[in-house]
């Protein structure tokens, strides 16, 4: 169908090449960019420590809901 090129003595088909080569791109592109932490989270900008309390056990017992339903499926 499409042409090919020598390389090392072996026939290696163009659409094999530019496979390559895209997958070389986005491996880079991927190593590139900064990785994120998912388990970190933003600061709470409480009022008072009440608040600040409340929304940590808030936070907490959806963590352990999420966890049940996921468990669930």
């Amino acid at each position: 169908m499409g042409g090919h090129f020598t390389i090392a003595g072996r026939k290696i088909a163009t659409h094999h090449i530019v496979l390559g080569m895209l997958a070389t791109y986005g491996i880079g592109i991927k190593m590139a960019l900064p990785s994120t932490d998912k388990t970190k989270q933003p600061p709470i900008n409480a009022s008072s420590t009440e608040e600040g309390e409340f929304v940590q056990q808030f936070l907490k017992a959806f963590e352990e809901e999420e966890k049940k339903t996921k468990g669930a499926h």
